[in-house]
């Protein structure tokens, strides 16, 4: 059996291709591939407890497994939500159940119509969305915050475009002064620039965005002349010239978020939510469930690899001790690196802040969020983890595990070993 470090090394030095080693596996592919199938006709909650191949996929995507009985305890964590901190899965110590409510809120697509001048009696009038809140007067994106969604509209009949809009740090560089307080009108300007570059492949010309009198963002369809390849008026084939009406039956526009382009991006909300569409949802579970998989296959051998693995990759979205204290994993790895000794669960709120100032005298969270400074730690709490659980692997460890040997001699033992 491989020390755990080496182990802990070995992956995480080229995680991706870790990952695809593991999408590659005949089981995994698999059951992959029946949610990619079938996940889109999934509407409802009902509809994912009806398919126990699709419930166990989702479950065990967000480290679920061992609730996947708990069909009326999870039924309560999605029905309730997200919105406010009287939801269930908010009120929930584990931040597993806000991220699954988060996956599954069903109906998160907002769409819109424009109206038919035969029906109303009126001239054709635009598809218009809008928001369902105000925009605050700045909007912070700074660091990893983002908001990515599909717009999308149905100009006539089998004619359909889209684009995808993606606002953070990298495509508003140059667009603001400062990133932190982005204004509303420079979100819409934003916007409309990526509409605008999506050319006629796109929705260029055919939608524009706006802050409306209530500050909310909205979306509407406009009229499309095009005088064809001559740019004459008449002709036929590729020069023929085609109108279509900026509203009517056959125009119609949607919006839908999508995965972030960084899977440790934040979500910001412009006000049409951040729950995910069908496509984006079924990309961002099947991601986690990879993930996940890895973990879970690294732990079977040694508990030690699972907890780093895990660590590793939640350690960038701590924003406090508490954030630690809440999630058992992290604990126990905190507690190795920093010395200290577990908790029993039952505590009070006296004693929780006393522990959480604890674990923030000992561990610099706000460093976890830069990557070299995180593999250290980890790979520090694997060198420990090595000298009290694994000394068979690595014997010389055994000879210092009992006399307290500071934890970063431990790392350089494990780590000069590891490149022989």
């Amino acid at each position: 059996m491989t020390d755990t470090l080496t182990s802990y090394r070995l992956i995480a030095r080229d995680l991706p291709t870790a990952l695809k080693r593991k999408a590659a596996d005949p089981v995994i592919a698999r059951e992959t591939a029946y949610y990619e199938a079938h996940i889109g006709k999934v509407k409802s909650i009902d509809d994912l407890f009806a398919d126990p191949r699709l419930y166990a996929y989702a479950m065990k995507a967000h480290g679920l497994e061992e609730m996947t009985y708990a069909k009326a305890f999870m039924r309560k964590v999605v029905s309730e939500g997200v919105d406010g901190r009287a939801s269930f899965a908010s009120r929930l110590a584990d931040d597993r159940y806000v991220a699954f409510a988060q996956a599954f809120r069903f109906g998160g697509t907002a769409s819109a119509a424009g109206r038919d001048p035969a029906t109303f009696g009126l001239a054709a009038t635009a598809a218009t969305l809008s928001a369902s809140q105000a925009l605050p007067e700045t909007t912070d994106f700074s660091g990893p915050r983002a908001a990515r969604f599909l717009v999308e509209s149905r100009l006539e009949a089998g004619t359909t475009r889209s684009v995808t809009i993606t606002l953070d740090a990298k495509t508003l560089a140059g667009r603001v002064d400062d990133l932190t307080q982005v204004s509303r009108e420079q979100i819409a300007a934003a916007i409309n620039a990526q509409i605008v570059a999506s050319g006629a492949e796109g929705l260029a010309g055919t939608v524009q965005v706006g802050v409306g009198v209530d500050k909310a963002l909205f979306f509407e369809t406009t009229a499309v002349s095009d005088l064809g390849v001559d740019e004459a008026v008449g002709g036929i084939g590729a020069n023929a010239d085609r109108t279509v009406a900026a509203g009517g039956a056959g125009r119609t526009l949607s919006i839908r978020n999508v995965a972030l382009a960084d899977p440790l991006g934040t979500a910001v909300d412009l006000g049409f939510g951040t729950g995910l569409g069908p496509d984006g949802m079924a990309r961002s579970v099947t991601e986690a469930y990879l993930q996940q998989a890895l973990e879970s296959d690294a732990g079977a051998e040694d508990t030690g690899v699972r907890l780093a693995l895990y660590f590793a990759r939640k350690a960038p979205t701590l924003l406090s001790a508490y954030d630690i204290l809440g999630d058992a994993a992290l604990s126990q790895v905190a507690n190795t690196v920093s010395g200290l000794p577990a908790t029993s669960g039952a505590a009070t709120s006296e004693a929780l802040t006393r522990r959480a100032a604890l674990i923030a005298s000992k561990v610099d969270i706000a460093s976890l969020k830069d990557p070299v400074k995180l593999d250290a730690f980890v790979r520090r709490f694997a060198a420990i983890w090595d000298a009290q659980n694994n000394t068979q692997t690595a014997p010389i460890l055994a000879l210092f595990s009992a006399g307290g040997i500071d934890a970063e001699l431990l790392a350089s033992v494990q780590t000069t070993r590891g490149t022989r």
